[in-house]
């Protein structure tokens, strides 16, 4: 009886050490396999992402950092050729000068309504756009030649803010000389203290002290 007892007790440890020495189950493996596939599935880490970012703008930084090349003058090589093979350099359109032009000839030969209207079209089309100060001033000159002198006041003063500046001496005078015309004593004389502070030399100051303005 003790023989047997002994026995079985041998065959149970034995059957414990084999158990222990068998390789994992399949659930084990395919437990194991599923976390790998999850952590696969989630894509990069959030350390990922920023670490490529931080990346990226450095390159863009380096690139801003870069000294830009200034773009070449433009030459006369950059023209056209001519079937000669000279460089073909585009004119100025001469003709959009016609109308100021016009205005000045009427303008001079006493045909204020015209001169007026060439004016007033070179002012209104803009063309050509460096003669508009000019024929402001112009258009106020017709005024006053023609004694519309409240008329002429806007331009004047239009011609003395923004130019052309050759004209400021002459569009003071004729400020001081409009007012005066209209009894604008008080106006006259602001724009004569005008005209002698930016031009104290200018002979249209006696021009105006002839006249009891000051």
């Amino acid at each position: 009886m003790k023989k047997i007892t002994l026995l079985l007790s041998l065959l149970s440890v034995s059957g414990l050490m084999l158990d222990s020495c068998r390789p994992r189950s399949t659930k084990n493996r395919n437990t194991s396999a599923n976390k790998n596939t999850q952590q696969t599935q989630q894509g990069p880490s959030a350390q990922q992402v920023l670490t490529k970012a931080d990346s990226t703008l450095a390159k863009v930084s380096a690139l801003s950092q870069e000294p830009q090349e200034s773009a070449p003058p433009v030459t006369s090589d950059d023209y056209p050729k001519t079937p000669w093979g000279s460089s073909y350099i585009p004119k100025p359109d001469v003709s959009a000068y016609s109308i100021y032009e016009a205005g000045l000839g009427n303008f001079t030969h006493g045909e204020y309504e015209k001169a007026l209207a060439n004016f007033s079209q070179v002012v209104v089309t803009g063309s050509p756009s460096e003669a508009v100060p000019g024929a402001y001033y112009w258009m106020g000159e017709c005024y006053f030649a023609m004694q519309r002198y409240p008329e002429s006041l806007p331009y004047f003063e239009y011609t003395v803010k923004v130019g052309p500046n050759f004209k400021r001496e002459s569009a003071f005078y004729k400020l001081s000389r409009a007012n005066y015309s209209m009894g604008n004593t008080q106006a006259a004389g602001m724009w004569y203290e005008r005209l002698m502070t930016e031009f104290p030399k200018s002979p249209n100051g006696a021009k105006l002290r002839k006249l009891g303005i000051q």
